[in-house]
């Protein structure tokens, strides 16, 4: 048993805890290793999990999951310490022995280690990290703080006559926009709960509220297309300027077996694919086929849509994301990389905004606001919203605070539902896993005139090929394979010891033809090589065949 706590958000320290004790009681399923500090020391952990026995992870075809990379996206985390309780209590299923044996995952947990730690602790949102960004220095204005004590940073509504704001007629919990034929009060000036520095307090009546000081995303720091701060908000000074998004594209660069990626977010309930930045036309129609055909067999575990986020998931229609990762692992690692928008508090509530993703951050009426309270009422059992109450304020004197506990509503599960809403996701990595290649290497020897012919056999029974994308031969993201006779004995005749092999295809580029079955006559032709040596003398020998996305396989042989 691993002793994970389901159904509960973990802190730092309870989650290093809980790594480094599952390792240390599961060493030949599970390894734990830090890619990276954040600025704040903490380490930026990573579970590779496998059939230690049977080979090191870096030997076979890998799969790297994420969670965390948005610091308040706390379920993320959860998804992928989830994935490693699952993998290790399951160990001996089919299921799991059938990934684990000849496959690995590189799970890393919590990116934004520092930040979510903040988050947690606070329940006070931040972007991806508490470091200033884009200014030195914070401007003058609200430090949001708990000022009732309760242990929350809520809301706070401030009655004055010229407030922007004014409670709903259907649910006296509801703030709505005043709208200029409202003209009976009370009307209030909606703040977060907290108290401003006394610059920005000259004038009580217009207090000055700050733009976010902590601006760093860490989602718009990596190379795809980045752009600078005044063109992509949050992108940070260069590419690749935050250690947690360096440790990201250090570890994948230095582990060329991962062929699949999906990185956990929140809170949409989709499944994001390339690209951000331009249309499905542009993209090779191999690899578009085969995000279409992953992204449908997450909708049939979860119910949930797989879009793209160019045609369906843009914030701004006349504006591309850039210096998204998962537009990175594609175009730059050469994987299919998925953003999982983990959770949808708007479909739970029973409202559709199917045919609009984002209105649901932005263009809520109020029987959409009135059907989210009566789903906090029921569902969530009413802890997800606390009803105003009267504070005695430092500066404004009476003010109301309340409103919405946003992290585990909007942004996150409520704890006791991580469960049921983590588990399809789980499946879907796993069915990612097994889509990757499946190197098989064979090899005979027979006795010819005095000589001896080797012969290795390369297979790839895989359903994606060796080379997983097609751009990533067409911008040469993966080096050829390698195959390598290593001799003990005996004196190698023909053949180079060390040569340099084609990928090969799979089981895709025979099934996604758009033909039927009454159509196709077999395998693809070149699911397999065939490379031979000639040798003199007995003698045993080591083969190898290696390179990116297959990993290593080794066949011993020896011969008299």
């Amino acid at each position: 048993m691993t002793n994970f706590r389901r159904n509960h958000y973990h802190d730092y320290d309870e989650m290093t805890a809980w790594l480094q004790a599952v390792t240390a009681k599961y060493p030949d399923r599970a390894h734990l290793q830090s890619i990276g500090k954040t600025p704040e020391g903490r380490d930026i952990w990573v579970v590779l999990v496998t059939r230690f026995e049977l080979g090191d992870a870096s030997d076979k075809p890998a799969y790297w999951i994420d969670g965390n990379t948005h610091a308040s996206e706390i379920m993320g985390c959860e998804a992928c310490l989830r994935t490693i309780d699952y993998l290790i209590e399951r160990w001996d299923e089919p299921e799991v022995v059938a990934q684990m044996t000849d496959r690995a995952m590189y799970i890393c947990p919590r990116i934004s280690a520092d930040g979510a730690e903040y988050v947690l602790k606070n329940e006070h949102y931040v972007r991806s990290a508490r470091r200033l960004w884009p200014e030195p220095h914070p401007h003058p204005g609200l430090n949001e703080q708990d000022i009732d004590g309760d242990g929350l940073i809520l809301q706070m509504r401030v009655p004055a006559d010229d407030g922007a704001w004014r409670i709903s007629k259907k649910d006296p919990r509801l703030l709505m926009p005043r709208m200029p034929w409202d003209h009976e009060g009370p009307f209030f000036h909606l703040y977060a709960e907290g108290v401003f520095d006394d610059a920005a307090f000259e004038d009580p009546k217009r207090p000055v509220r700050p733009r976010d000081a902590h601006g760093l995303d860490f989602n718009r720091n990596y190379p795809s297309k980045w752009q600078h701060e005044a063109s992509q908000v949050g992108a940070g000074p260069y590419p690749l300027s935050e250690p947690e998004t360096r440790a990201v594209v250090d570890f994948l660069n230095a582990n060329r077996n991962i062929g699949g990626i999906l990185s956990y977010h929140t809170y949409t309930g989709v499944l994001l694919r390339p690209y951000s930045d331009r249309p499905d036309s542009e993209m090779p129609a191999f690899d578009l086929s085969m995000y279409k055909v992953l992204g449908k067999r997450f909708e049939e575990l979860s119910g949930f849509r797989c879009i793209s986020t160019f045609h369906d998931f843009a914030y701004d229609k006349t504006k591309a994301i850039t210096g998204a990762f998962d537009d990175w692992a594609y175009e730059s690692y050469g994987v299919h990389c998925f953003t999982m928008e983990l959770w949808s508090p708007s479909k739970h509530a029973g409202l559709d905004f199917s045919k609009d993703l984002l209105g649901f951050w932005k263009n809520r009426t109020e029987d959409d606001e009135i059907a989210l309270l009566k789903w906090n009422d029921t569902e969530l059992r009413g802890e997800a919203f606390v009803d105003w109450h009267s504070v005695e304020h430092p500066q404004f004197g009476p003010v109301d605070v309340g409103g919405w506990r946003w992290l585990y509503s909007f942004r996150n599960s409520p704890a006791w539902m991580l469960e049921a809403e983590l588990l399809p996701t789980i499946s879907f990595t796993l069915d990612h896993l097994s889509a990757l290649p499946r190197p098989k290497l064979d090899v005979r020897v027979e006795e010819i005139e005095g000589l001896f012919k080797i012969t290795a056999r390369t297979t790839n029974d895989g359903y994606l090929p060796t080379n997983i994308t097609d751009v990533a031969t067409q911008k040469k993201l993966v080096h050829d394979l390698h195959l390598e006779l290593v001799l003990d004995g005996g004196e190698l005749v023909e053949g180079p010891s060390n040569q340099r092999v084609r990928h090969l295809s799979g089981r895709a580029q025979a099934s996604t033809l758009g033909l039927s079955s009454s159509h196709f006559g077999g395998k693809t032709s070149n699911h397999l090589d065939e490379y031979s040596w000639w040798v003199r003398g007995a003698g045993q020998a080591k083969i190898v065949w290696w390179g990116d996305r297959i990993g290593k396989v080794t066949e011993e042989i020896s011969w008299s």
